[in-house]
């Protein structure tokens, strides 16, 4: 008989047995009610824990999602930068392109040589009045040579080296150019003034027809520049009868301060001779 109850097959039949008759009871009566309370009650720490533990997995994944967003976000802005620095090297590229475009375009007012010559020294002196270019005799530069930008005339060639040229500025004291005037074709000279950017036109007659807002132009007068090119406005007219003469101010076309370059022109057989004479001068040396 112990044997019998200690058996495998007896323990699992009293066991089933038992289970089943609980099962019957807590479904049929509230004897346990207390005992599920209870249970409830000392597995609530068990559930904090495992609800901690999938909590801080999620908190986990979604920082390193956020790293992993944030580190996303800062390649793209590195890469927004290095474009947008791009862009602006392209536009600078471009606008310097088409600012050469238009220099270069002066061709059509002249049928002669053109050179295109970089600034290199724009002396800031009023009284000099000058810029030095980096060009010279070697490229066929000549004194009195015209240069002029994509604005209009800037000066005449002044002194000439090897690579070397020295061009004075229309405003410059020592500076006279025959000029026209677009709305009604008038002739008259334009001297510099000494003051950067103003010239006058000192043998205007009283009774002479100049506006202030009239447009000048080179006239092809005396043989150096091609009529034409744009020399500047007129900003002032004075009319004092107690002298022969106008007193007339002009803004000139071009800004030395916001260029780079200049193109000289060969504007005549007898300057390309004068090339040739210095050549040779300079061979015999």
């Amino acid at each position: 008989m112990i044997r019998t109850l200690s058996s495998p097959f007896y323990q699992f039949s009293l066991l089933l047995i038992l289970s089943v008759g609980l099962l019957v009871l807590d479904s049929k009566t509230e004897l346990f009610h207390p005992v599920k309370i209870v249970g409830t009650i000392m597995r609530q720490p068990f559930d904090l824990v495992v609800n901690a533990q999938s909590r801080i997995s999620a908190m986990a994944e979604l920082l390193q999602d956020k790293a992993t967003l944030q580190e996303q976000n800062r390649k793209i802005e590195e890469e927004n930068m290095a474009l947008r620095v791009q862009i602006q090297q392209y536009e600078a590229i471009r606008q310097e392109n088409e600012r050469l475009s238009r220099l270069l375009s002066t061709s059509v007012k002249d049928r002669g040589e053109l050179l295109l010559a970089n600034i290199i020294i724009a002396d800031g002196n009023p009284v000099s009045q000058q810029i030095v270019i980096d060009q010279g005799f070697e490229s066929g530069v000549y004194v009195g040579q015209p240069a002029v930008s994509d604005n209009g005339v800037v000066g005449q060639i002044t002194e000439v080296g090897f690579q070397r040229s020295v061009v004075m500025l229309l405003s410059h004291v020592a500076q006279g150019l025959p000029v026209q005037v677009v709305r009604n074709g008038l002739l008259t000279i334009g001297v510099g003034t000494g003051i950067p950017g103003q010239i006058r036109l000192p043998y205007l007659e009283l009774e002479a027809d100049i506006r202030v807002g009239d447009k000048l132009v080179t006239s092809g007068m005396g043989d150096r520049f091609v009529a034409g090119y744009p020399v500047g406005t007129v900003t002032e007219v004075l009319k004092d009868t107690t002298r022969p003469f106008l007193q007339v101010s002009v803004e000139t076309a071009v800004s030395v301060k916001y260029i780079k370059n200049v193109l000289l022109l060969w504007t005549s057989e007898q300057h390309q001779d004068e090339v040739e004479g210095h050549k040779v001068a300079d061979d015999g040396e």
